[in-house]
């Protein structure tokens, strides 16, 4: 996996798509639905021996108010894999995450939405 994570081959791929299936509610409110992973906002995820996965997340402000509800989706989704005993999932302090953290992709999206409605000013 090219993302970097300490995870079995096998797990993922599947961490991956059940991640990339949450969507950043403030995302959704500001242009574009994006997942958490499009956004940017796993720092990490690590897998231990006795079947514990935790999701290190990279929160987009100290004052992240869906960090509850994307902390419960990730949990309920990700503890249906197999070998999976516990998800654990932590945020960190909000003050590293910037807009060249999005997939290009989306980002380049992102920005094309905000020209045409004249946002380009917004910044996340």
């Amino acid at each position: 996996m090219t993302r970097g994570w300490s995870l079995p081959g096998d797990l993922a791929p599947d961490v991956e798509r059940h991640l990339d299936q949450i969507v950043d509610p403030c995302s959704t409110a500001s242009v574009l639905s994006m997942s958490i992973l499009a956004m940017g906002l796993i720092r990490d995820v690590t897998f231990s021996d006795d079947g514990v996965l935790t999701v290190h997340l990279r929160l987009t402000s100290p004052s992240c108010m869906m960090v509850g509800y994307i902390a419960r989706e990730a949990t309920a989704r990700l503890r249906t894999l197999p070998g999976v005993t516990e998800v654990l999932v932590g945020p960190d302090e909000g003050l590293d995450w910037d807009p060249s953290m999005m997939d290009a992709a989306v980002a380049q999206e992102r920005n094309k939405r905000l020209r045409l409605l004249d946002l380009s000013n917004v910044i996340a």
